[in-house]
């Protein structure tokens, strides 16, 4: 590789640091991870920031932090200044050696997204008239694949419905017989604001009465409990995620090849796309029915190896684990215990798939402030005293 290509590599490198230092949307992706790996970003702007031929093209990216026209003028900016000043190239070096070990949330730039057209959003309407009615589901015959899709959209302009109607559009269109799996979405709330638009789309709609902070945990094993019948295989996955159109023939397939395999995550990575990304996304998987949607058409975040998202499991191994620990409410934490709950009972494999996690709003991260924590329970003491899933949990509590 010659001096010229190696600089514009390392160069761009750089340039996906400082992007990604300067977007707090991209930063509230995954506040904890950003925290962790910020002051290495911020050391990369502090030497980039001391070559003043650099000032302009700094400038124009933390005004327009999302424009891949402004990363490619720094990247090119870049490469030509460590070209004369080796000494700065080594210290910008040993610090991105340092993120690109250690950081699980990294920028990704589409390569096609340039050249791409925005498209119009779709309303949960639109994207809904898209499903083929006409396959229809196992009504209550037993299946082999329960999906379960817990779910929650107090806003109905944060993206969250729009999310999943999406996620409900692309998991009707999937090469698998349509008889053969199970949909099942779980909304919980204080209210059942979507039963109507999202019932005739589901096989299973469950209304779990939560007015409180939303317990995944709970509403998935809810989900399991009394949307899934006696089927072999449990699909959670969040509304957010975009299934491509053999996702489910992919992850079913796996436990077929292993018999010995009784859990999974289906992925590596997750690409959590940006708002025009996720429209795009949308329109292609759901419009215009594109089997998969092209990672190089979509910009936003990569996560590296992170839970959630989507876990498969044997049913029978859910049950004997005492499905998800219901005592995490709020965000995070979750996913993590029953996966390494699982993982000692059964095995946890992890496999090279790339999720697609559609856009919605989230709050931002402080930048002045200590990565968020919340209280939770010791790791891996779930040992429920009652059956799991009641849907009157909540109902109890509020004496509703």
């Amino acid at each position: 590789m010659s001096d010229l290509s190696t600089h514009l590599r390392r160069a761009r490198r750089l340039a996906d640091c400082a992007m990604l230092a300067f977007d707090p949307q991209a930063q509230s992706t995954c506040p904890p991870w950003w925290h962790w790996t910020r002051p290495d970003h911020e050391r990369i702007l502090e030497l980039l920031r001391a070559e003043p031929r650099l000032a302009g093209p700094l400038d124009e990216l933390a005004r327009t932090p999302r424009q891949a026209a402004a990363h490619r003028r720094l990247s090119l900016a870049v490469a030509e200044v460590l070209a004369d000043r080796p000494t700065l190239e080594w210290e910008l070096t040993a610090v991105l050696d340092v993120i690109e070990q250690t950081a699980r949330l990294g920028l990704h730039l589409g390569e096609q997204v340039a050249e791409l057209p925005v498209e119009a959003p779709m309303t949960v309407d639109q994207i809904l008239a898209t499903v083929d009615r006409s396959r229809r589901g196992p009504g209550s015959t037993p299946t082999r694949i329960t999906v379960v899709v817990p779910f929650r959209a107090r806003d109905p302009h944060d993206g969250r419905a729009r999310n999943l109607a999406a996620c409900l559009a692309s998991l009707a269109d999937q090469d698998l017989p349509r008889g053969t799996y199970r949909i099942v979405v779980v909304e919980s709330d204080s209210e059942p604001r979507w039963q109507a638009t999202v019932e005739p789309y589901a096989d299973r709609y469950l209304f779990a009465y939560n007015p409180g902070p939303f317990n995944k945990a709970w509403a998935v094993n809810c989900g399991v409990v009394h949307g899934g019948g006696p089927d072999e295989l449990v699909c959670v996955l969040d509304g957010d995620v975009l299934p491509d159109a053999d996702f489910l023939t992919r992850g079913a397939g796996r436990f077929d090849h292993d018999p010995t395999l009784q859990v999974h995550w289906p992925y590596r990575d997750i690409v959590f796309a940006d708002p025009d990304s996720s429209d795009r996304a949308v329109a292609l998987r759901c419009a215009k029915g594109e089997d998969a949607v092209d990672h190089a058409a979509l910009r936003g975040v990569f996560l590296r190896r992170p839970p959630g998202g989507c876990i498969w499991v044997r049913r029978r191994l859910f049950d004997w684990s005492g499905g998800m620990d219901e005592r995490f409410e709020g965000w995070g934490g979750e996913d993590n215990d029953f996966a390494w709950r699982a993982d000692f009972l059964g095995g946890v494999e992890r496999f090279g798939d790339t999720l697609v996690h559609l856009h919605h709003a989230r709050a931002l991260p402080d930048p002045d402030g200590p990565a968020p924590r919340t209280e939770t329970p010791q790791w891996c003491t779930w040992r429920p005293t009652a059956p799991i899933g009641d849907l009157a949990k909540y109902r109890s509590r509020s004496g509703a």
